[in-house]
């Protein structure tokens, strides 16, 4: 076969040039200390980069959404934990009033720290994390306590209990069955419905206010007096409604009390985060709400989500709020209560201790914060498992980027060593290439 000089010219020029992309190849490993620049240099080790930057990638969001939700537990927690403060200063308070060595004076210096302590409550219940309220479920733009007046709107309630919500009390030298409604101050207009044997019953509805007088001292007609049969007494100012226990038969199935509230003070629970009501203030634009049992969870993990919030209407419940209410508007009228019985306005049996009242309060108290205990231990189970995540969170990522790093980066070492022996065949073939190319046409003429 018949070499030309064309021939090996374009051999030198081939070799040359596969010498210098080989060199330029390991050239660019150096320079970016990866094994490849482009996905068609090894399409092997293209797939694997792009399965692990992903899976760091997802990684990395993860571990932002545990960071978020700690965040927004221990903002919770904190604010269970000064609930659980606050509870324990009321609690102490009232063993302290509960002494009759106190003076009525000095059980009003205690019921003006139980007011403060309530506003505190209501702090607590409107504590937001970035601008959003923790307890209020998915509502994270209102407030879970009104903490100002409100008379902008009007609510319709229609609850129904059933026995187990229905106290019999002594006040004093009276005895009363009643059911609370979540509210004082309600406007007028109650209805009372009791449902026995499938038959419904409207009952006659005298509406009075807690502090009414009777008509004579042998009347008995007070707010707290047994009403007639038939009849209940709906104490408006303190939500009460006063049955006589003849209308209350054993199988009784459920009462049914419809109300409105227009009156919205400092310390009243916003209704749309505790009970089914409408927004009645526009009778052509009602507005239904339902209560809150919004759980937000937060996607920490493949397939796996987490609770990061607390509702507070199972926290800073009506009951509590009723409680502490109904003991501070005791002590306020005891006053007044006392001059009306000595004023021969009140019968003697009307006379309350606040003594008994502060002790009845401790025992309530002790039943809200075993359910405060109840909330606080599932939060803690979730903070714990999301420390685990976080664990693991933090483990996987440490193990997907060193199979990414191994995938992908090059060896400094070996990319070097191959570099000098690369540079040493361009080197070489340059040599020859000069050597090779050196004869001309004057060379062989000579």
């Amino acid at each position: 076969m018949r070499i030309t000089n064309r021939m090996m010219v374009n051999n030198m020029l081939l070799g040359l040039n596969r010498n210098t992309q080989r060199l330029n190849d390991i050239y660019m490993q150096m320079n970016t200390l990866k094994k490849i620049q482009k996905p068609s240099d090894d399409p092997i080790i293209a797939g694997r980069a792009l399965k692990f930057r992903t899976n760091v990638a997802e990684l990395k969001q993860y571990q932002d959404n545990v960071k978020q939700a700690r965040s927004w537990m221990e903002t919770t927690e904190q604010a269970l934990k000064n609930i659980r403060s606050v509870l324990d200063s009321m609690r102490d308070r009232c063993v302290q009033a509960a002494s009759d060595t106190l003076t009525t004076e000095e059980r009003e210096k205690v019921v003006q720290e139980l007011r403060q302590l309530k506003n505190q409550l209501i702090l607590e219940g409107n504590v937001n994390y970035a601008g959003r309220y923790v307890f209020t479920g998915f509502k994270t733009d209102t407030k879970l306590i009104y903490d100002a007046k409100d008379y902008s709107r009007t609510f319709q309630f229609d609850l129904n209990y059933s026995k187990k919500d229905i106290e019999s009390l002594k006040l004093s030298e009276v005895e009363f069955t009643r059911i609370r409604l979540p509210y004082g101050r309600i406007d007028a207009g109650t209805t009372v419905q009791i449902e026995d044997g499938g038959v419904l019953t409207t009952l006659t509805v005298v509406e009075k206010d807690s502090t009414d007088l009777p008509t004579s001292l042998t009347a008995q007609d007070g707010p707290y007096d047994l009403p007639h049969a038939g009849t209940v007494y709906v104490l408006r100012d303190s939500g009460e409604i006063i049955f006589n226990p003849v209308d209350l038969s054993d199988s009784l199935s459920s009462i049914q009390i419809s109300f409105q509230k227009t009156d919205f003070i400092e310390g009243d629970l916003r209704p749309e985060h505790y009970f089914e009501c409408t927004d009645v203030t526009d009778p052509a634009n009602l507005v239904v709400y339902i209560p809150s049992s919004d759980e937000m969870r937060y996607e920490v993990s493949t397939n796996s989500k987490i609770t990061v919030n607390t509702l507070g209407n199972s926290i800073l419940t009506p009951e509590l709020m009723q409680d502490i209410d109904e003991l501070i508007r005791y002590v306020d009228n005891y006053g007044k209560r006392m001059e009306e019985i000595e004023a021969g306005l009140r019968p003697k049996t009307d006379e309350i201790s606040l003594g008994k009242l502060f002790d009845s309060m401790i025992g309530k108290l002790d039943k809200h914060m075993a359910v405060l205990s109840t909330q606080h231990a599932d939060l803690g189970s979730r903070m714990i498992r999301l420390e685990f995540i976080e664990n693991r969170l933090s483990s996987d990522e440490v193990n997907f980027t060193e199979l990414m790093s191994a995938n992908e980066d090059a060896e400094l070492e070996e990319v070097y060593t191959q570099f000098s022996i690369q540079q040493s065949v361009y080197m070489s073939s340059l040599m020859a290439t000069a050597r090779i190319i050196q004869p001309t046409l004057v060379d062989f003429i000579q």
